[in-house]
């Protein structure tokens, strides 16, 4: 051999050698994780009369959750001049209440709110006026007649949508809970300015109407002006009964206003941030799980609020290991979300009473999200065995210990760019939203994920750091299309699935499969700057060809579709730099429900038991006449038992069969009768 021949062909199998691979995601049908149950934001207000805001938000977006705020509204004389706090009145208004008075710009004491300490205090003498209590009694449909309902269209519209989307959940938080039965919170306002608070006043207080900060009082002593006697009780009743009892009539005339039920409520938005809009704290655990069993306990006494879930504790995900367990010591002890659960997990009542957990993907200050870090999200999923930090416990449950799933149920704080910054990695643009979508998905094991606010604008019309999109951008709003490559196409009750990449540290994915309508749908994140090609392979898929949709984006490119071929479980996308892809599909999978009835004509029975190992007993039920067949297919869609095929008469049916030769996997039983396809999974462990 030639010398130069030789150094050439020494040079390519070098190469060949050292090549990194190309990069790869295998997709695992049977590792199946947690259930979705939906994608959503919190709007309000006249916005959502607007057609355009209902048509981006449920048809183009998909979302089919929707977050309201809680806070109770009162009906006159309890609501009188702004909940009797200084407000605006127009500059030809002589009032000690209005802050236009040019003699008196800053209200009755000179702070710009009005202050109490408690119950006791909140009708005081303030500017001439005495603020009246609603007192709650005994009879839910009286108090349900102090409170004034919202108007929001979106209500409705999801409502009109649900079969359309798949579903649709209505959520509520409470930002504070009616003013008069919080008590003083140790804290002051910290900032001055006009015409806000002045520095230095004190939580609870009353500014322009909101119910600002303040401790919910949870001793369960009687107080004097919560007298229901009047009202049918038996005398003084405690903050916590009024609380309880406002929250469930406020609750339940809410639903009654839109006809409709709450999927689940949170009793506080943030435990621990007050602030001068709606808010209050609840620094102790064992505060809060007072007011949690309080609230179910009253709202398990009426049918239209028994089957209400209440989801929490809705802290912040917060920065650190302090953040995510305690700040401070001693009198000022603040728990942090994976305290709550630990002490919720203590008390069997508590645990009980709270359907599933729900936490804020923010920061520590509460605006700003909490960035791309994963190690916050596993943390609160699965805790940690070893302390993080000085003066942190050592062994500490995430939420999965407890057997409930949690809900991320808002964030925001991330520029209306794609990319920003726009030097160095861009982790807080519309790319990096999707990313961190995809953290609670994944290391998170999120089961929802709900945005702040869905539409909200700055005074040129451009979309603001806290909302998803403006009336101005629309569909083509950069985070709008970063939310929508998972809103738009994991449906309500699809099932993520692994997805594990190979070859490169630079993507990130994750997949979801529907049972019901056989749809897979994959999520690609390039987190470089440099495009590649993913070879993307899904052992089990069903033999042949597949059409599969894909919609890219990337800076300045959003939401380009194109078609995508599955070729016997196999295919290859191009995902660009700092860009996100949604691949999309049916037809690949042996798990599609191909048409069934929805009148009970033909039913399946649910496999028993299941797991299943020794003998396995399977029925269905028709209603006419036909040909049947029933029969067990493996994870590749391969038919492995035959238990029935012929003709039936209509009534249930019932066969059994051994399935202890089989091997431990995901197993489909598979039921076609007269023109319809319908099946339930089966496991072999």
């Amino acid at each position: 051999m030639k010398p130069v021949t030789f150094l050439l062909l020494l040079f390519f199998l070098s190469f060949s050698h050292f090549a990194p691979a190309q990069p790869g995601l295998t997709v695992d049908l049977l590792a199946r994780q947690q259930v979705i149950d939906g994608f959503g934001a919190f709007q309000g207000g006249s916005l959502t009369e607007e057609s355009w805001w209902k048509n981006l938000y449920f048809n183009d977006l998909g979302a089919s959750i929707y977050r309201v705020d809680l806070t109770p509204r009162l009906k006159a004389p309890y609501s009188d001049l702004s909940y009797y706090s200084p407000w605006f009145m127009g500059g030809a208004t002589n009032s000690v209440f209005n802050l236009e008075d040019p003699d008196n710009p800053n209200g009755p004491e000179n702070n710009r709110v009005r202050t109490y300490q408690g119950p006791s205090t909140y009708s005081r003498s303030f500017g001439g006026q005495n603020a009246p209590i609603a007192v709650m009694g005994p009879d839910i449909e009286q108090n349900i007649l102090y409170f004034d309902f919202p108007a929001d269209g979106a209500i409705p519209e999801g409502i009109s949508q649900k079969s359309q989307l798949g579903d649709f959940k209505l959520i509520g938080s409470f930002w504070s809970p009616v003013p008069w039965v919080k008590v003083l919170s140790g804290n002051t306002y910290i900032e001055n300015w006009w015409p806000g608070p002045a520095a230095g006043t004190p939580w609870p207080f009353i500014w322009g109407g909101n119910f600002a900060g303040g401790r919910l009082d949870v001793s369960g002593n009687p107080v004097s002006v919560f007298n229901d006697l009047a009202l049918g009780g038996t005398g003084p009743t405690s903050s916590l009964t009024q609380f309880a009892r406002s929250c469930a009539a406020y609750v339940l005339g809410y639903q009654r206003h839109f006809n409709t039920r709450f999927y689940a409520i949170s009793i506080q938005n943030e435990l621990n941030f007050e602030q001068f809009y709606n808010s209050a704290t609840y620094p102790l655990a064992s505060q809060y799980i007072l007011a949690l069993k309080a609230i179910r306990t009253e709202f398990d006494k009426y049918p239209e609020l028994a089957d209400v879930r209440i989801m929490g504790p809705e802290d912040l995900l917060g920065g650190d290991a302090y953040g995510m367990w305690q700040y401070g010591g001693g009198s000022t002890t603040v728990h942090k979300n994976l305290q709550y659960l630990q002490q919720i997990g203590n008390d069997p009542d508590a645990l009980a009473a709270i359907d599933f957990f729900c936490i804020h993907g923010y920061a520590p200050d509460g605006v700003s999200s909490a960035g791309a870090n994963p190690q916050l999200w596993d943390w609160w999923a699965n805790g940690w065995n070893a302390s993080p930090a000085a003066g942190i416990p050592g062994s500490v449950q995430g939420f999965r210990s407890f057997n409930k799933k949690s809900w991320m149920t808002e964030t925001s704080g991330e520029n209306r760019l794609w990319l920003s910054p726009a030097g160095g990695f861009p982790n807080n643009g519309a790319w990096s939203l999707a990313l961190k979508i995809h953290q609670a998905l994944t290391t998170g094991q999120q089961s929802a994920w709900v945005h702040w606010t869905f539409v909200d604008a700055d005074d040129t019309g451009a979309v603001t750091d806290f909302g998803l999109t403006s009336q101005m951008a629309g569909a083509n709003s950069p985070k709008f299309v970063a939310a929508k490559h998972f809103f738009k196409y994991i449906r309500p009750n699809a099932v993520r699935i692994q997805a594990t990449p190979a070859g490169t540290t630079n993507l990130q994915a994750s997949a979801y499969v529907h049972d019901t309508t056989g749809v897979l749908t994959l999520v690609l994140i390039n987190t470089s700057n440099q495009s590649m090609d993913v070879q993307v392979q899904v052992p089990g898929a069903l033999p042949g060809s597949h059409a599969f949709t894909a919609f890219t984006s990337k800076n300045n490119s959003y939401w380009v579709i194109s078609s995508v071929t599955l070729q016997n479980g196999t295919t290859t996308v191009t995902v660009p730099g700092y860009g996100v892809t949604t691949l999309t599909g049916t037809g690949a999978l042996a798990t599609a429900n191909d048409r069934f009835p929805t009148d009970g004509s033909v039913r399946l029975f649910a496999p028993a038991p299941n797991p299943a190992s020794g003998q396995l007993k399977a029925g269905f039920y028709v209603s006419t006449p036909g040909e049947a067949h029933l029969c067990l297919l493996d994870a590749t869609g391969k038919e492995v038992a035959q238990l029935h095929s012929g003709p039936v008469l209509p009534g249930s049916h019932f066969c059994e069969i051994s399935v202890s030769n089989l091997p431990a996997g995901m197993y489909l039983l598979r039921l076609r009768v007269n023109g319809y396809t319908t099946s339930q999974k089966l496991l072999i462990p």
